[in-house]
């Protein structure tokens, strides 16, 4: 049987070829720690793909290039897809497009331009291709294309509802595994879906009696309590512990000789909720006490409008506590003035440079070589800052809340400032996982004079010290699993540092989360002079055990409907708070070892 030219043309056609180099693309990212391969995703996403890829053959000048130019605008997507996770370890949905332009503020210059370059000259090569006289084929050949999101956004509910009965499986615990599975862009738009959905629904939870109910119980547990202690809870930016690389050898103990003795088999572990980024969804969670679930917005903060909702700071306020928020950052990045009004904070600082016209009580200093204000001069500012305040209204309680800014990337570090004391060791050393650690040593020493401090000025006060996020170094989740952290414990890359000093003592607490913070809090400011605390105390679940999510998203959503709201719904009370409006105990401190590999 001859086999003729004619015959095996059916096998070189572009589409073939498209979807086998889609499918080897995917699957090479999967190696590499990027998003599963698409190449099961037959229900919606390949053929969406295969008619995105004619359309975009349809509009373009037939030419030798034209297969290859119109594969670029699908090849992009999937690469910002794979790039965002390989980064963040998470999957992109629509309204974190609207951070781009703020994460872009934080990259080095350089690779601000590469991005910027490697984004726009193939999308210009694309647009130059296209024929702008063909304007038929352009607008009905949109149509079907057109035809999902706009089902996104007028009928989210009905989308839902077709999506999860025509399509596999979707794993609620995982975007990951379903972007496999059902493919990137066919869950990109179903998490839109749900995202409107739910956002239709926040008027349920508006205005409800329950809330109110909830909250002045939980004010009226703070104002029982006569004599309150301070509470401090300092957001330190990529904190993370080298000594829980396992895999990886240094020159010296990476932690300053003063941390260890103040933190030594004190150390806690608390799960956030995002890697690499996003510090503001950490933000979420350890004031709101709430896990953030994206559900009406890729970051909480950014839907923020001012108005009043149920979170710490509210309690806090309500029941006698003065509270300031002092951000190290740019004012508003991350929507960050409205989140914490929104939250109930007395006062909100940032650097007088960045905030002209702002009151400020203190300044970034001197940066050269840094980029980002150094932790001892932050916390050294906000030490005098507390001493005045408790020097001249010793009668009132203080919830000082800190967010830092120097570990980010690029881990830029000042050697004349701060010479070089920690070598990496072996085959496995790494320039930016240096950098990192001698970062560390030197915060470590300015937060164990800060902790000293403040137990000297202030010792009947919580102190608590907790990363926002694990930083992504160079290969982001990939790093932490080559040098074996925390010896890849289920969800390792999302395990964190957490320090607790409870009137001058170093307490432990593991396996929490960060919205298991506030219960904390208020756990200690409730207790009695006998020690007795108003909030139950039992243990939380283990990050490996049951949460019960349904109770969480009742609380979650009644948040976000109060923050949303442009005006107060209930003008009786300037301030709200739901933190503990189900029987949610508080953590305690943990006990010798504990179970598990996170026992550390």
């Amino acid at each position: 049987m001859q086999i003729t030219l004619s015959a095996l043309k059916p096998l070189t056609s572009r589409y073939i070829v498209f979807l086998l180099f889609l499918f080897i693309y995917t699957g090479i990212m999967q190696q590499c720690g990027g998003l599963p391969s698409m190449h099961t995703a037959w229900r919606l996403e390949i053929p969406l793909l295969l008619y995105l890829y004619y359309y975009c053959n349809l509009i373009t000048r037939a030419s030798r290039l034209q297969a290859l130019v119109t594969a670029v605008p699908i090849f992009l997507a999937y690469g910002i897809f794979d790039v965002y996770h390989l980064l963040l370890g998470r999957l992109l949905r629509i309204t974190e497009v609207n951070a781009l332009p703020e994460m872009f503020q934080v990259l080095p210059p350089a690779v601000s331009v590469l991005v910027i370059l490697l984004l726009v000259l193939p999308l210009l090569t694309f647009l130059n291709c296209m024929q702008w006289n063909r304007l038929r084929p352009l607008m009905v050949g949109a149509l079907p294309l057109l035809a999902l999101p706009l089902a996104v956004e007028l009928a989210p509910d009905l989308f839902i509802a077709a999506f999860e009965k025509t399509q596999k499986p979707i794993d609620p615990c995982s975007d990951r595994v379903s972007a496999g599975t059902i493919g990137r862009l066919s869950m990109t738009l179903y998490n839109e879906a749900k995202r409107k959905s739910s956002l239709e629904k926040t008027t349920d939870y508006r205005g409800r009696s329950f809330f109110t109910e909830a909250f002045a119980k939980e004010v009226d547990k703070v104002n029982a309590i006569r004599t309150k202690g301070n509470v401090h809870l300092i957001v330190l930016e990529s904190f993370f512990d080298p000594n829980l690389l396992r895999n990886a050898r240094f020159s010296r103990n990476p932690a300053h000789p003063d941390f260890e003795a103040l933190f030594k088999k004190n150390e806690g572990i608390s799960v956030s909720p995002v890697f690499g980024g996003g510090t503001a969804q950490s933000e979420f969670e350890l004031l709101c006490g709430v896990p953030a679930m994206r559900e009406l917005s890729g970051i909480e903060f950014d839907v923020f409008t001012g108005s009043k909702t149920y979170c710490l700071p509210n309690v806090l306020t309500q029941g006698g506590y003065h509270t300031m928020a002092t951000n190290a950052f740019l004012p508003d990045f991350f929507n960050s003035t409205n989140a914490y009004a929104g939250m109930g904070f007395d006062k909100i600082y940032y650097p007088s440079e960045f905030a002209e016209g702002r009151e400020s009580y203190f300044t970034i200093g001197d940066v050269t070589g840094e980029t980002y204000m150094f932790d001892g001069d932050l916390l050294t500012q906000n030490l005098a800052f507390i001493e005045k305040q408790i020097r001249e209204n010793p009668a009132r309680p203080l919830f000082n809340y800190i967010i830092s800014m120097y570990g980010h990337t690029p881990h830029d570090i000042n050697t004349e400032k701060r010479p070089l004391v920690v070598t990496m060791l072996g085959e496995d050393r790494d320039e930016q996982i240096e950098k990192a650690v001698n970062q560390y040593y030197y915060r470590t020493e300015a937060i164990a004079r800060y902790v000293k401090e403040m137990v000297r000025i202030d010792p009947k006060s919580i102190i608590i010290l907790v990363s926002d996020h694990l930083p992504s170094l160079t290969f982001g989740p990939n790093t932490y699993r080559d040098l074996n952290y925390l010896d890849q414990s289920e969800d390792f890359i999302h395990l964190n540092r957490i320090y607790v000093m409870e009137n001058g003592r170093a307490v432990r607490y593991t396996n929490i989360h960060h919205y298991d913070v506030p219960k904390i809090i208020l756990d200690y400011v409730t207790r009695d002079r006998s020690g007795k605390s108003h909030t139950a105390r039992k243990a939380v679940s283990p990050p490996n055990g049951p949460v019960d999510m349904r109770t969480y998203r009742e609380q979650y959503m009644a948040i976000m409907a109060n923050a949303m709201d442009a005006q107060p719904m209930f003008p009786d009370f300037n301030f709200l708070s739901i933190i503990d409006f189900i029987d949610e105990p508080a953590a305690t401190p943990a006990t010798g070892t504990g179970p598990g590999k996170n026992s550390l």
